[in-house]
Formats: C-alpha cells, structure tokens, sequence
C-alpha cells in the first residue's frame, strides 16, 4: 500500500470514528500551519488519529511513528545562520542558545484591550537577534528551563526592523518555540551543534563536540560526530509500496565507546563507495534517537546527512 492509499486509509478511519469532515479538514489544515509544511499527509493524519484516541496501529503505522521525529527535525533542514536573516523575511527557522532575557510585560493597546510583549537575545555561531513575542507566546518565559544558555528553536517566524533600526526576529501567530526537547533539560543535551557558539557577556566555552559515549546521554538533532568507522552490512530492501532502498549499518567508535549507524536510501550507496573499515570519518546532520525493538540508541541518516572520510 503506497502513501496515498495509506493516508486515504486514515481519513476514512478517522470519519468513522464520527469526526465530520468539516472537523478533520480544519485539524489538517491547523497541523499543516503548525508544521508549516515539514510533515506529510500521512503523519498528519496518523498524529491527529492518535490525539482523537482513534486507533489505526498497523506495522506500517509503527514505522511512520518511528519517523514521525524525523519529520519534524526535517526543521533544521530549513534553518538558516542568524547572520543571514534580513528584513522582511518570513517563515524563518533559527537555532541557537538564549544568552540575554529581556523580560515581558503589559501594556494597553489604543482600543482599550490588555496585552503582553516579551522579548529574548538569541545567538548562533554566525551572530545573535532580539526575539519579540506577543500575549500567550510569553507563557514560556515561565518554563524553568527557559534560562540563559539553554539551547532553543524559532520556527515561523518574521524579521522587521525594531527600535533603532536594529533587525528582530517576531515569532508569528502559527510560529512556535522549541525548548527543552521532549522535556529533556538542556543542560545535559546539546542536540543542535558541537562547535562554539559566540561568546557573551562573560560567558563560559560550550565544548566544541562530545564523545561517542557522551551521546548516550542525550538524544535528537546532531550536528556532527567523528570516530572510526566499521561496515557492518550492506543490503538492498522491499519496501511495503514496491519500491527498491538500501540500508548501511556502521559501527561508529572512539576512544570512549561506540554506536551504530543507519543509513537509509541511495545516500548509504554513496556511502559505501566512500569508505572501508578502520576509516576516520566525520559524520553531519544525523538524528540520535533510541530504536524502537532493541531499547539501544542510534545514529540515523537525514536528508542533510554527510559522511567525510577524514
């Protein structure tokens, strides 16, 4: 069964399940904006069946919930330095460590009605930029991990010039932050880069990459990590839709402990032409998640994934 056919499947279980088709047509459409774009139909729709407690497990389901991560991690695939953000831009989508709050709070607008503004310095290794958010957007700024030097994502956002002409960032209506992924505290985890941020203020060096057996602690978007490199299979695969792919498994080690690889599609061919056991590489944009049977974490190819033989 393809992806259409599958998604269409879906629909037709959720529309037993008594929710109108007016209902499920605005549900799409909200977590279509809320996504803006990163997940497909199909995860669509699988999400809003969880949430109507309607129940469409199957084993492809299971594999679509596996990757359901992977779309929306598939953010950082549009995510842009802070150095190249200019005026006017829409649907910005930046990463990078809160290094100044600047607080929040009321105000009365011209037609008497009440409203809040709030605002935080966020930096990357390329620049930093004044975020702005509105009313229940500031409701973060009251998360206990929401504290300087803790890792955040904007997603949807605009840039506009600001007091003094300075460029900011405003998160828009449908735009959100991530903090704190999966309510892991940020402290311990560093899913976004292992190189140095700028420095601010005083602030202390941020490590500049972590040990394989760093990673067991923590989980998500990987910038990049290095080790030696063992093949450890190679095969071609059926997919349930018909279609021919392909699966790499690596071992991945350094001096403090190793992992496994898995990479997916016509990139793990690239990869296997590329290198032989016992080679240093450098591998980018990868996910670090746990696998679902074996309990153990993983490194997963993205579509950004890049292996380096160094």
């Amino acid at each position: 069964m393809n992806t259409v056919e599958r998604a269409e499947e879906i629909y037709q279980a959720l529309l037993d399940a008594g929710i109108s088709e007016d209902e499920l047509t605005a549900q799409v459409k909200e977590k279509e904006t809320e996504f803006q774009g990163f997940m497909n139909k199909q995860a669509i729709l699988y999400l809003i069946a969880k949430e109507n407690g309607v129940n469409v497990d199957s084993s492809e389901n299971n594999e679509i919930l596996d990757h359901i991560t992977e779309d929306v991690i598939d953010y950082n695939d549009f995510a842009i330095p802070i150095s190249n953000i200019t005026e006017n831009m829409r649907n910005i989508v930046i990463m990078g460590r809160i290094t100044e709050i600047h607080g929040k709070k009321d105000f009365v607008r011209k037609d008497g009605t009440p409203g809040t503004v709030g605002s935080f310095q966020i930096c990357d290794q390329s620049d930093c930029v004044k975020v702005v958010l509105w009313n229940d957007q500031t409701r973060i700024m009251a998360n206990r991990f929401f504290q300087t030097r803790e890792v955040i994502q904007v997603i949807g956002a605009y840039s506009k010039k600001g007091i003094k002409d300075n460029l900011e960032v405003h998160l828009s209506r449908h735009g959100k932050l991530i903090l704190a992924p999966k309510g892991m505290i940020l402290t311990e985890v560093n899913n976004m880069d292992h190189s140095k941020y700028i420095e601010k203020k005083g602030s202390k060096p941020i490590p500049s990459k972590f040990t394989i057996e760093e990673l067991y602690n923590k989980e998500g978007f990987i910038r990049f990590v290095k080790g030696i490199v063992q093949i450890q299979e190679f095969k071609e695969l059926t997919l349930k839709n018909g279609e021919k792919s392909f699966l790499l498994r690596l071992i991945l080690s350094d001096d403090t402990s190793s992992i496994k690889v898995n990479i997916w599609g016509l990139k793990a061919v690239e990869c296997v032409k590329t290198i032989e056991d016992g080679n240093s590489i450098k591998l980018s944009n990868v996910i670090l998640k746990e696998d679902t049977y074996s309990n153990e974490k993983q490194l997963n190819s993205t579509k950004r994934t890049i292996l380096e033989v160094i």
